[in-house]
């Protein structure tokens, strides 16, 4: 059931006694979580509402969702656009077969996506499901497959040793088949080919020389290591905070509250924070292509052991999808540990609530921290001790202790985040009081301090397979694709015109200088109200109703204007020119083929753009030329955090669905990753 319309159902039953005004007087002298969770939890009609949908969740729990017939007709969908040589369509075909299978059928699964992989050069997941395959029961009879095939695969990455053991087991089951077929005559002769083609593989160095079975239960991490990894930190982890180098510290202003400020002068490009992200939650329009635990792309995800939601669209006669995919089993079992064997059946239930990302973002976080956790944060001080160290993995020193702005909230507001609270918590453990008042602490503090997780991207219109998947640059857009909880992002304040910007690497966010600092100037990022892209009326008007302050950055306070009306340089014509053409050419760029030793280079020429002008003392900013050096440089390092040569297929299907923004997420935005409108936006004139 939907939280709305539980929530007016809720309301109505409250309204007929006559007990609304009543109730509300009450409601408001509770001064604390835990006493609005204890009031609410005493009202019957509260209680009464949550039987219905709590009861429908704890049916879904326990009926099986498995199902062999669904994963059969998948997979023979499959094997339809396999044929066709439709590769990205069979992918998902056999994705969907996998998310609903279970025991030989999710071996036949995984060993017709690995054919796919496998004639698409991804050499390393081809490996990944076949082995996959052969840990669920692949049939003993087809086996010499798979062999021939993982020995291809271990060629291809130069590992001969192994691609000589997979080709002499392919041998042997098929000398051993009782069948005397002539495709099998065929392919034995083949196999002894390939076999004599290695030559004498005792010569080849014992580099090589590990077991197939020691060398397969590698292939994950190897498939994790090829990922672009978040850049280090410019100097040593600060003691204090270990996400930050020592270029910045945590200080307390009266005027500004806990920030973070330059302990020495910080120039354009400098790393400054890397964090990993508390919590986080997917969201449901990228549940095929992105891991549920790590939020990477993943080609080919890997189902949970047990849930997969099967949910009947009556309108459209068709089946929707809710479920868990993970990049990896690494992910899969350390997802499983973490929190998910407590979800695990109830993704369809909690997606059905429509709360939104907070909500959801509220309860997996008290999922991972785990009911101790919560009630020894509660025996805390609320402010950080002189000294103590903020780590991201705390959730007592940090998270538990971010501000929720209860006080500046309407009774209204907070009974509706109460009612809300009580009804996500009593899903994993109802009517739990201390649950229910950590989420409803989250609940007010995430729309002020959660972060969106962002990719770049390239929605295409049409289907999979039309159209070149070569797209100039200019043509790339950043996708939200997650909420996460991130503690030290969290201490940044914010400025119309920040000087620093934010790049995603799955759950990991990375902090880049994007102006150059001064020691002692804070740390400051944007909201999502940039000077360039929003009137200053408009600025000042969602902050204050989304994060309960006044702006007065120098934007605000000088009135710059939008981007349109900036001036240009006029007595630089030779640096404008430059930057114009520099602009021109990168997002002339196709991609895929921009490598990434390209995208580096191109991140230096337009931080030398950026130092340059702010070092001439007669350009005063805002400029034009100013804003789209930034821009460009961001773009060089979001591509360069999701560089990928799948990433224009996964967008064609992910972001072409219809994402639906719930009632009450209403102002509760998290605070953007882009500064202008996804980059380079069409006002900017890049063409």
């Amino acid at each position: 059931m939907d939280f709305e319309s539980l929530f007016t159902q809720i309301c109505h039953d409250l309204g007929k006694n006559g007990d609304v005004k009543e109730i509300s007087t009450r409601f408001s002298t509770c001064t604390t979580d835990a006493r609005r969770v204890s009031f609410v939890l005493a009202l019957d009609p509260v209680r009464d509402c949550l039987q219905g949908p709590l009861s429908l969740a704890k049916r879904e729990i326990s009926t099986p969702c498995k199902s062999h017939e669904l994963s059969t007709s998948h997979r023979v969908e499959g094997n339809n656009y396999y044929q066709k040589k439709l590769n990205w369509k069979a992918i998902c075909s056999y994705n969907r077969s996998l998310l609903v299978g279970e025991g030989e059928a999710l071996a036949l699964a995984y060993a017709n996506r690995s054919a796919v992989f496998h004639d698409t050069a991804d050499w390393l997941h081809s490996l990944r499901d076949i082995q996959l395959a052969f840990d669920h029961g692949y049939p003993k009879n087809l086996e010499y497959k798979l062999r021939e095939r993982q020995g291809n695969c271990w060629l291809e990455l130069g590992h001969v040793h192994q691609a000589f053991t997979s080709f002499s087991l392919a041998k042997d089951l098929l000398e051993k088949t009782t069948t005397n077929v002539q495709q099998h005559k065929d392919k034995l002769i083949s196999i002894i080919s390939k076999i004599g083609k290695l030559g004498d593989v005792n010569n080849i160095g014992v580099t090589e020389s590990m077991s197939n079975e020691a060398a397969a239960s590698s292939i994950e991490r190897q498939v994790i290591k090829q990922r672009t990894t978040a850049p280090e930190l410019n100097r040593d982890s600060n003691a204090r905070l270990p996400a930050a180098s020592t270029s910045i510290e945590l200080t307390d202003s009266v005027d500004r509250g806990r920030c973070l400020v330059a302990t020495e002068d910080i120039q354009i490009g400098t790393t400054v924070i890397v964090e990993k992200a508390l919590a986080s939650i997917l969201l449901e329009e990228f549940k095929e292509s992105h891991c549920h635990h790590c939020l990477h792309w993943t080609p080919g995800p890997v189902p949970c052991h047990q849930c997969s939601q099967i949910d009947a669209i009556p309108e459209t006669r068709t089946l929707s999808y809710l479920q868990v995919g993970f990049c990896s089993t690494l992910c899969r079992d350390e997802a499983w540990a973490s929190y998910h064997s407590s979800e695990c059946g109830l993704t369809d239930s909690l997606h059905r609530t429509n709360v939104g990302k907070n909500g959801l973002l509220a309860l997996r976080t008290i999922l991972k921290v785990g009911r101790q956790r919560i009630i020894d944060a509660h025996q805390h001080d609320e402010f950080l001790p002189a000294g103590e160290v903020y780590d991201s993995s705390d959730y007592g020193g940090t998270i538990h202790r971010l501000v929720g702005n209860s006080s500046q909230r309407s009774v209204a507001d907070l009974f509706r985040r109460t009612v809300m609270a009580v009804y996500l918590t009593s899903f994993i453990q109802p009517y739990d009081e201390i649950l229910a008042a950590a989420a409803l602490r989250l609940i007010q503090s995430y729309p002020c301090n959660a972060h969106e997780i962002s990719h770049l991207a390239v929605p295409l219109p049409g289907s999979l397979s039309s159209g070149s998947h070569f797209h100039s640059l200019q043509k790339i857009r950043l996708c939200e694709i997650a909420a996460a909880a991130m503690p030290v992002l969290s201490l940044i304040n914010h400025s119309c015109n920040p000087n620093v910007v934010r790049v995603c690497y799955g759950d990991v966010i990375v902090v880049r200088a994007i102006r150059r600092i001064t020691r002692g100037e804070e740390i400051l990022d944007n909201y999502g109200y940039h000077y360039a892209t929003h009137e200053k009326k408009e600025r000042q008007l969602k902050l204050s109703q989304q994060y309960y302050f006044r702006c007065n950055c120098q934007p605000c306070t000088e009135d710059w204007p939008l981007y349109e009306d900036t001036l240009k340089l006029v007595n630089q014509s030779d640096m404008s020119d430059a930057i114009n053409k520099d602009i021109s050419d990168y997002t002339a760029c196709s991609y895929p083929d921009v490598p990434l030793q390209q995208l580096e280079e191109s991140a230096r020429l337009f931080v030398g753009y950026l130092n340059a002008l702010e070092s001439d003392a007669s350009i005063h900013l805002p400029v034009q030329e100013y804003s789209m050096a930034q821009e460009v440089l961001k773009h060089c390092w979001a591509l360069s955090a999701t560089l990928s040569p799948h990433l224009a297929v996964v967008v064609e299907v992910t972001v072409s669905k219809k994402i639906n923004k719930t009632p009450f997420d209403g102002t509760d935005e998290y605070p953007t990753h882009s500064l202008l409108a996804n980059y380079l936006c069409p006002e900017m004139n890049l063409n």
